[in-house]
């Protein structure tokens, strides 16, 4: 199997290959779309460039084409397009978002993922549906790499990058997402890490159940 990535980040990226790689995927079948570290004539201006907004363009497309996912499907034969946001900033763009209520509800994290899916689906208008893994982190991916290092729910973390790199500067662990993320590659692992953020929970067995009906 063969997965792109389009991420806010090469950050994300590091972290999200881990996850597949626990499911037997080699790292030389994970294509880096965007932001790429290669560039070429045909490549749009911007595909160096990550961020949310980044990710939202490359949805929606350029000139009527979705370069990023015709690029995926037709130059690497991907099988999956994996679309990477974090929700921190999500409200604070230049489209409308309505948070779920946190307040007292236990079902927060799935619902606002729901909700970005909802989103993402939108700007695609309804396309490659089939052939998307949705890696909603929230509120950041930093918080999925906490579930490695302590055993409280990352999900009610206030700032998981701070605490994230509190965690790791006491280790004297330097701060690289593929090293820091590395034990999400081992399956048996990451089972247990899922119990402590229900985002990430939600993106494996996501990928679990689409790889059980292939």
């Amino acid at each position: 199997m063969r997965i792109a990535i389009i991420s806010e980040g090469s950050e994300d990226q590091a972290v999200i290959q881990n996850i597949f790689r626990a499911f037997g995927i080699d790292k030389s079948d994970i294509f880096l779309l965007k932001p790429s570290l290669q560039k070429d004539a045909s490549s749009p201006d911007d595909s160096t460039i990550g961020t949310l907004q980044g990710v939202k363009n490359a949805c929606i497309g350029y000139h009527g084409k979705r370069y990023y996912f015709e690029r995926a499907i037709q130059f690497f034969d991907a099988d999956f397009v994996v679309i990477h946001l974090d929700t921190a900033e999500i409200d604070r763009q230049d489209f409308d978002f309505q948070r779920p209520t946190r307040t007292n509800n236990e079902n927060y994290c799935s619902e606002l993922r729901s909700k970005v899916i909802y989103l993402i689906n939108h700007w695609l208008e309804n396309n490659y549906q089939n052939q998307i893994f949705y890696a909603i982190a929230i509120e950041e991916i930093e918080a999925w790499c906490l579930t490695i290092y302590e055993q409280n729910d990352s999900s009610k973390s206030a700032n998981a990058k701070q605490k994230l790199n509190s965690i790791l500067n006491k280790k004297d662990i330097k701060y690289d997402f593929d090293t820091i993320s590395q034990d999400f590659r081992k399956i048996k692992k990451l089972q247990t890490f899922l119990e402590h953020n229900q985002s990430l929970k939600d993106f494996v067995e996501s990928i679990q159940e689409k790889l059980a009906e292939l």
